[in-house]
C-alpha cells in the first residue's frame, strides 16, 4: 500500500515519504531500540487527499498574497485552510487502508496519532510542538479524524509562521502520519542525551513525571530531573519536581484527562536511578544510530519496560564537545572543583584551538605526573589540572591550594595564589605548611634525579637545548609529504614526547625554585629594606646583567628596520605596498631591495618560527605570514624607534643603581654582612632564572613550530582525500579526533558539527567577543567579583605591572594583524601581549592588559622600555576606543577621562 508504511518494514525508507519523526523511529526499531509497534500515513496519502478534493488551489488563493507581519490575518487565513482540510473526505482507498492498518494493531488498541513532518526535526529547523498530537485514541473512524486533523495542523497561524520564517515554500509543506500503539505509562517524559543548558556533551538530563510525557512536553509540571554521566550511565545528581499533576488516560476512554498527584506520589522519584541508567543506554544506542548527533528522546514506562517513543535531534544548542577533547584525561572530571582562567590570562594568552590544546595539554599534564611522582605528591598524581573550555584554558584552584602548601611557607606563599578565587586567598596563606613533604621533595630531587634543583635545573634546561635543538626544526613541508601516514603519526608523536620531557625539566624552575626565589627577596626587602625606593622589586629584575636571546631577536628587529632609515629607495617602497606579499616581491627589483633581502633571509633562518601572537599553533609564524614583519617594520620606521639596547642600557644602569642603594641600606642593619650575602645569592637566581625564561622560549616555539608542519601535513591529507571541508579544519579537532576521521572511525555528521561549532566560538574569542569566565564549577560560571569597580566615576582599579604615570590616547587593539592602527604615544590596551607584539613597544606610551602578571610579557617588556603599564580585567569593554585615558602604573589605577576635563 503505497499510503501506509510499517515502522517494522523492512523496504527502502524515503524520508521525504514518511517525515521525520517516522524516519527516525524505523530507524531505531532496526537498530533494536524498543520501539511501540504502528504505522505511518504517508505523504502520498496527504498528496491524494489535496489532489481528490481540489485542495491546491484553494489553499494557494487563501495564501498567496498573505501578509505575515499581521498576525490576525494570518490567523484568519490559517483557520480557512484548516477548515478545509478538516471537513473534506479522506479518498475510499486511502480510508480503507488506514483502517486496515488500524485493525492490525488491535481493533479495540488506543493508538497515538502524531504528525510527522518532512522539514521537521533537522538541524535547523524543529517544528517540535508545532503539529498536533492526539493521544489514547481508539476506533478506526476516530483514528482518521485524527489523521485529518494532524494534516490540518500545518496550517495552524504558528506553523504558518514558522515555515514562512524559515523561507519553506507552500508546495514543501506536506506531512505525514504515524499511528502507533499507546503505552499506558506509569511514568514518561524526556531525555537528553546531551545537556542543552550547559551544551555538555559529557551528561545527559532525564525530565520525568507520573504518567504520560504530555505533562512535560506541556510545560505544566515541575518534573523530576536526572543529571547522567554520558560516560558511566551512573546518576551524578537528581532534583525532585513537585509533579502536581499528572496526564492519564480518560475513564470513559477518549482521550486524556488531567489528574492532581496525591502528596505521597509526589514526594517520591517517578524514575529510579536504575532505570534512568538502563534510560541511558538506550540514548546512548539511539545517538549512535542517528550518526552522533545529540538527542531529544520521548520515552515512557509500562508494566516495568522502558518504550521510546520519538526521537529528534536536539536544536537550539550548538554543541562544542568540549569534552571529547578531553579524552586524553585521566579519571572524571569532578564537578565540585573549582577552576580559574587566572593562569591562562598571564601564560596561556589568546583563544586556543582544540588541536593546540589536546598536545599541549597532555605534554603538560603528563609532565606534572612524571614531577609528582618523583617528588612524592601522591594526591596530586592523579589529579586533573587542566580544563578546556569555549576555546580558553582553565587551571585547578582546588590542586593549586594543594600544591602551594606543600612546595611554599606560608610568608612566601602569599605571593603565588593570584589563581585562586579571592575569598579563598586569605585561608591559603594561612594554611599549615607541609613541612615534611617539602623536605621530602627536596631530598627525592637530590638523589633521584640529575636534572632538578635549584641550579641544575637551569643547566639542564640550556644542555636539554644544546642536545636537541639541531633536530627541533626537522623535517621539512618538502620531507613531510613523502612520509606515510603511520610515519606522520611518529612524528608528531616524537615531537610531543620531546616536549614532554622537556617541560619536566623547565617547569619546577618556573613553579619551585623562582617562586620560593621572589617571595624570599620580596620578604627580604619588606622585613630589612629601610630605603625610600618603595618599589626597589621592580627595579631590581628589570635590566638583566646579559643580552638574552629574546632581546637580541628585538635587536635583530630594530637593524632591519635601520637598512630603510638609511635607503629612501626602500622606504619609499615600505610605505607604498599593501601588503607583505606585495612589498617583498617588489624589493627584488632594486639592488638595495636584494641587499636587504638577503639580510632578512638569515633574520628568517634565525627567527622564522616566531613572531606570532600567542602560542597556539593557529597563529600565522613569521615564516609563513610576510605581513608579520611587514607590519613591524612599517612601525619601527615610522616612529623612528630607537634601538632597544638603548633601553637595555638605561634599564642596566638603574638596576646597578637601584641594588646598590638596597645593598648599602641593608648592610647598614645588624647583621647586615651577612644579610646583604644572603640576598646577593638570591638575587643572582633570580637574574639567572629571568634570563633563561627568555632564552628558553625560541627553541620552545621551535618545537611547537615543527608540530604545526606535521599537523599541517595531516590536515592537509584529510582535505586532500574530502575527509575534511576546510583546508584548516584540522585546527578545530583534536589529535585524536583527526586520527578517527584519518582511519574512518569518526562520525561525518559530528565532525562537521565540531569543526563549525568550535570555529563559531574560537573566531568570537579572537574579537573579544567571548569573555571567558574567570572562575568555573561544575562546568557552570562563578560569579566572583574581579575587584575592578571603585567608588570614583570612570576610575578602574587595576594591578600595576610596571611603575610610571602617563595620559594620553586609548588604542584598542584586539588583534595583533590591527597593529598597525596603534599611532605614536598611544596608550595600548589589549588582552595580552606575546613576542609578536614586540615592535609595537617602541611607538607607545603606556600599556593596559587585560590579563598577565609580573612576569608576564607585557609587565617585562614594558620595564624594559620604561612603560608604565597595569593589568585591568575587561579593560577593553571598559574603556571607549580613543578615549583620553590616564595609566598609573605604581597605584595600578587607571582613569577615563571626562570630555569636558579633556578639553581643560
Amino acid at each position: 500500500m503505497p499510503d501506509i508504511f510499517s515502522l517494522d518494514s523492512t523496504e527502502q525508507i524515503d524520508r521525504a515519504l514518511v517525515g521525520g519523526k517516522a524516519y527516525s523511529l524505523v530507524r531505531m526499531i532496526r537498530g533494536g531500540v524498543p520501539v511501540p509497534p504502528g504505522y505511518v500515513v504517508t505523504t502520498d496519502a496527504y498528496s491524494a487527499f489535496l489532489k481528490s478534493n481540489h485542495l491546491e488551489t484553494q489553499i494557494n488563493e487563501l495564501v498567496a498574497n498573505l501578509d505575515y507581519g499581521r498576525a490576525e490575518d494570518v490567523e484568519d487565513a490559517s483557520e480557512a485552510v484548516r477548515k478545509l482540510i478538516t471537513s473534506s473526505p479522506l479518498p475510499e482507498d486511502v480510508a480503507a487502508n488506514i483502517k486496515a492498518s488500524y485493525e492490525a494493531l488491535g481493533d479495540t488498541s488506543y493508538v497515538a496519532v502524531r504528525s510527522s513532518g518532512t522539514a521537521e526535526d533537522m538541524g535547523d529547523a524543529s517544528f517540535a510542538g508545532l503539529y498536533d498530537s492526539y493521544l489514547d485514541i481508539r476506533g478506526s473512524d476516530v483514528v482518521i479524524d485524527a489523521v485529518l486533523r494532524c494534516w490540518g495542523s500545518l496550517w495552524t497561524a504558528r506553523c504558518a509562521s514558522y515555515r514562512h520564517r524559515l523561507g519553506i515554500a507552500i508546495e514543501e509543506a506536506t506531512v505525514a502520519v504515524v499511528v502507533q500503539r499507546m503505552v499506558a505509562a506509569e511514568s514518561a517524559g524526556v531525555l537528553f542525551t546531551a545537556n542543552p543548558l550547559t551544551e555538555r556533551t559529557d551528561q545527559m538530563v532525564v525530565n520525568a513525571n507520573w504518567g504520560l510525557g504530555e505533562s512535560i512536553a506541556s510545560g505544566i509540571v515541575t518534573p523530576d530531573e536526572f543529571l547522567v554521566n554520558a560516560k558511566t550511565l551512573a546518576v551524578s545528581s537528581t532534583i525532585l519536581g513537585s509533579k502536581e499533576v499528572s496526564i492519564i488516560r480518560a475513564s470513559d476512554g477518549k482521550g486524556t484527562v488531567k489528574v492532581d498527584v496525591d502528596a505521597a506520589r509526589r514526594s517520591q522519584f517517578s524514575l529510579s536511578d536504575a532505570r534512568v541508567s538502563e534510560l541511558a543506554a538506550i540514548g546512548r544506542r539511539v545517538v549512535d544510530l542517528s550518526g552522533g548527533t545529540p538527542q531529544d528522546i520521548e520515552w515512557a514506562l509500562e508494566d516495568g519496560v522502558l518504550h521510546i517513543l520519538q526521537s529528534r535531534e536536539i536544536t537550539g544548542a550548538k554543541f562544542l564537545y568540549d569534552e571529547d577533547i578531553e579524552a586524553w584525561q585521566r579519571g572524571d572530571d569532578d564537578v565540585t572543583v573549582t577552576w580559574s582562567h587566572t593562569w591562562a590570562k598571564a601564560y596561556w594568552t589568546g583563544a586556543v584551538s582544540p588541536l593546540f590544546y589536546s598536545a599541549r595539554g597532555r605534554e603538560l599534564a603528563n609532565s606534572d605526573r612524571r614531577l609528582f611522582t618523583l617528588w612524592g605528591f601522591k594526591e596530586l598524581i592523579a589529579t586533573r589540572r587542566f580544563k578546556y573550555r569555549r576555546s580558553t584554558v582553565y587551571f585547578s584552584c582546588d590542586a593549586d591550594r594543594i600544591y602551594y602548601q606543600i612546595v611554599l611557607p606560608k610568608r612566601l606563599r602569599q605571593h603565588s595564589l593570584q589563581n585562586l578565587p579571592p575569598d579563598w586567598r586569605d585561608d591559603a596563606a594561612k594554611a599549615r605548611w607541609r613541612v615534611g613533604s617539602f623536605l621530602m621533595m627536596h631530598l627525592r630531587v637530590r638523589f633521584l634525579s640529575k636534572d632538578h634543583g635549584p641550579l641544575r635545573t637551569i643547566k639542564s634546561v640550556y644542555k636539554f637545548i644544546d642536545v636537541n635543538g639541531p633536530v627541533a626544526a626537522k623535517p621539512s613541508p618538502a620531507e613531510l609529504r613523502t612520509y606515510s601516514d603511520d610515519e606522520l603519526k611518529t612524528e608528531i608523536a616524537v615531537k610531543i614526547k620531546m616536549f614532554e620531557d622537556y617541560l619536566t625539566i623547565l617547569r619546577p624552575a618556573f613553579h619551585i625554585y623562582s617562586p620560593v626565589a621572589f617571595g624570599i627577596v620580596q620578604e627580604m626587602i619588606k622585613s630589612w629594606y629601610t630605603g625610600e625606593n618603595e618599589y626597589a622589586f621592580q627595579d631590581l629584575i628589570s635590566g638583566l646583567p646579559q643580552r638574552t636571546a629574546m632581546m637580541q631577536e628585538q635587536v635583530d628587529m630594530w637593524e632591519l628596520s635601520e637598512h630603510f632609515n638609511r635607503s629612501e629607495e626602500l622606504k619609499a617602497a615600505l610605505f607604498r605596498a599593501e601588503s607583505g606579499a606585495e612589498f617583498f616581491a617588489d624589493l627584488e627589483a632594486s639592488d638595495d631591495g636584494r641587499t636587504f633581502l638577503v639580510t632578512y633571509q638569515g633574520f628568517l633562518a634565525k627567527h622564522g618560527h616566531r613572531g606570532h601572537q600567542d602560542r597556539d599553533l593557529w597563529y600565522a609564524r613569521r615564516a609563513e605570514d610576510p605581513q608579520i614583519d611587514f607590519q613591524a617594520l612599517k612601525a619601527l620606521v615610522s616612529a623612528g624607534a630607537r634601538s632597544p639596547e638603548i633601553n637595555e642600557e638605561h634599564l642596566i644602569a638603574k638596576r646597578e643603581e637601584s641594588t646598590a642603594e638596597v645593598l648599602a641600606n641593608i648592610g647598614g642593619h645588624r647583621f647586615g654582612r651577612v644579610k646583604v650575602a644572603l640576598f646577593t645569592k638570591v638575587l643572582n637566581y633570580i637574574h639567572r632564572f629571568l634570563v633563561l625564561r627568555d632564552d628558553e622560549r625560541p627553541f620552545a616555539d621551535m618545537v611547537t613550530m615543527s608540530k604545526k608542519r606535521a599537523f599541517a601535513e595531516l590536515g592537509l591529507r584529510l582535505h586532500e582525500r574530502g575527509l575534511l571541508e576546510g583546508a584548516d579544519d584540522y585546527f578545530f579537532l583534536a589529535e585524536q579526533e583527526l586520527y578517527q576521521v584519518l582511519d574512518g572511525t569518526a562520525k561525518s555528521s559530528v565532525v562537521r558539527a565540531k569543526v563549525e561549532n568550535r570555529r563559531d566560538v574560537f573566531d568570537k574569542f579572537l574579537l573579544r567577543e567571548e569573555v571567558p569566565a574567570d572562575y568555573l564549577r561544575g562546568g557552570n560560571p562563578l560569579d566572583i567579583d574581579d575587584g575592578a569597580g571603585t567608588d570614583e566615576e570612570g576610575v578602574f582599579q587595576g594591578v600595576g605591572m610596571s611603575r610610571g604615570t602617563i595620559t594620553g590616547r586609548a588604542r584598542i587593539i584586539r588583534d595583533l594583524r590591527e597593529i598597525g592602527k596603534v599611532g605614536k604615544g598611544e596608550i595600548l590596551i589589549c588582552n595580552s601581549t606575546d613576542p609578536g607584539w614586540t615592535p609595537v613597544f617602541g611607538l607607545i606610551s603606556g600599556l593596559v592588559l587585560e590579563s598577565g602578571g609580573m612576569l608576564s610579557h607585557g609587565a617585562c617588556l614594558s620595564r624594559e622600555y620604561g612603560l608604565p603599564a597595569l593589568t585591568l580585567p575587561l579593560a577593553i569593554q571598559r574603556v571607549p576606543d580613543g578615549a583620553t585615558i590616564t595609566v598609573n602604573g605604581d597605584s595600578g589605577r587607571l582613569k577615563v577621562h571626562l570630555d569636558e576635563e579633556v578639553s581643560a
